[in-house]
């Protein structure tokens, strides 16, 4: 099974440089909040390039383990360029069918992924699966709508120029996410749930040669990629404008939030 978010090999690589900026620091957020110690063993769901991982190893070495699983072939390729030398795993695997024993992990972490799963319930299951009995399940979904402008002027763009990619970006915030994540734990049976708010403010000088740089490290690409300068330049543009309320000194402070569920086997 294929998730709603592949990336090609240099469109991944690229990322982390990217889609980074934002990423990186809710990726420590979350890793920050999740009280690790050394002798923990934690799995990064949906790894990507392992930004989640590579931090979660800091907390957990030397006697604790770190493993990250993903389908895209091409992110698990950055993700091991990018921890050359670290003894973190890297797995290709869904999340709905990993190839980890029962009660293998004290933690896992899913930034941004349980949206994209083909099968979410399925997912919640498997995770439970391979937690120790308390182990924690910590994951992220966007708060949307109205808590990202970035990205929703973003994927509002995106529609508008393709509608038949309108359906995918929306995938991508799904509404009522904080619910959404309740349910699934629910539904999984596991325990002590708590969803909240995380959100970090990021600073971006040359908004819109950012926007098109970083659409470029995303599944949505070609959009970008079949537009002439002259339409890229006004499609920036019209995302810059859009922007205008977060304007400060000449630069940009863009708040990102998502609703973060932690919860227990």
């Amino acid at each position: 099974m294929k998730s709603g978010f592949q990336l090609a090999q240099r469109q991944a690589e690229a990322y982390e440089v990217q889609s980074g900026v934002f990423m990186r620091p809710s990726a420590h957020l979350i890793v920050e909040s999740m009280g690790l110690t050394a002798g923990d063993v934690v799995l990064d769901l949906a790894c990507g390039t392992g930004l989640v991982a590579r931090h979660a190893q800091t907390f957990v070495e030397p006697r604790g383990r770190v493993a990250g699983a993903d389908v895209n072939q091409a992110m698990l390729a950055a993700a091991a360029s990018l921890s050359a030398g670290s003894a973190i795993e890297w797995v290709h695997a869904p999340a709905e069918a990993m190839p980890f024993d029962d009660e293998s992990f004290t933690h896992v972490v899913c930034q941004q992924g349980f949206q994209f799963f083909p099968d979410a319930p399925r997912a919640a299951d498997e995770v439970k699966r391979v937690l120790r009995p308390g182990g924690a399940l910590v994951a992220t979904i966007w708060a949307t709508p109205g808590r990202n402008p970035y990205i929703e002027t973003q994927l509002s763009l995106l529609a508008e120029l393709d509608d038949a990619i309108a359906a995918s970006v929306g995938v991508a915030t799904p509404p009522a996410a904080d619910a959404f994540l309740n349910g699934l734990a629910v539904d999984a049976n596991f325990r002590e749930i708590d969803v909240s708010l995380l959100t970090h403010t990021v600073e971006v000088e040359d908004l819109g040669e950012f926007f098109i740089a970083q659409t470029g490290t995303t599944p949505w690409a070609p959009v970008i990629a079949g537009l002439s300068t002259s339409e890229k330049d006004s499609l920036a543009k019209d995302f810059v404008a859009r922007l205008e309320p977060y304007a400060v000194s000449g630069r940009y402070r863009l708040p990102f939030c998502s609703h973060m569920i932690v919860c227990r086997k």
